[in-house]
């Protein structure tokens, strides 16, 4: 068996190290704008073009289905739940499939909402009104927003 003695006599020459608990965690926090989705106005515009007959691409340019890309309720009453790009997935969870349902903090006007990834936003390249997430009708209101909005905030990983 190692005798220690000499360790303990030697840390203590460059004081006391306690290893209780580990150090804290620092979030990365993303100060994005952030635009809404899903809310009833953009549902019936979604529903509205599709009973012209146009496909669901060109109806998802002018509205919203309200289902995120996993297949989830994203409209309003369904709980706090956001989008993210897929780049932004990529490198926070390692990919779209990843980020599924994982919860995201927003936060605006010291009002916080944890939401969960229910949707994918376009390719970065394909935004062009500068959103970097968006969020549901359900976190819009957790975060004193009625949509339709576009506004700053803070989002990070818990």
């Amino acid at each position: 068996m190692l005798d220690m003695g000499w360790f303990s006599w030697f840390s203590g020459l460059f004081g006391k190290r306690t290893f209780d608990k580990p150090p804290a965690f620092v979030p990365v926090k993303n100060h994005v704008r952030a635009s809404s989705f899903a809310d009833p106005a953009d549902i019936r515009r979604f529903e509205r073009c599709k009973d012209s007959g146009l496909s669901d691409q060109e109806c998802f340019r002018i509205g919203d289905n309200g289902v995120g890309c996993y297949g989830d309720d994203c409209s309003a009453g369904s709980g706090p739940s956001c989008a993210l790009p897929p780049e932004v997935m990529e490198q926070n969870w390692g990919g779209t499939l990843a980020a599924k349902h994982q919860p995201v903090r927003v936060a605006r006007d010291n009002k916080e909402v944890t939401c969960l990834i229910k949707d994918r936003m376009p390719h970065l390249a394909n935004i062009h009104n500068g959103a970097r997430i968006d969020l549901n009708p359900d976190a819009g209101r957790a975060l004193g927003l009625e949509p339709p909005f576009m506004v700053d905030v803070i989002w990070w990983k818990p």
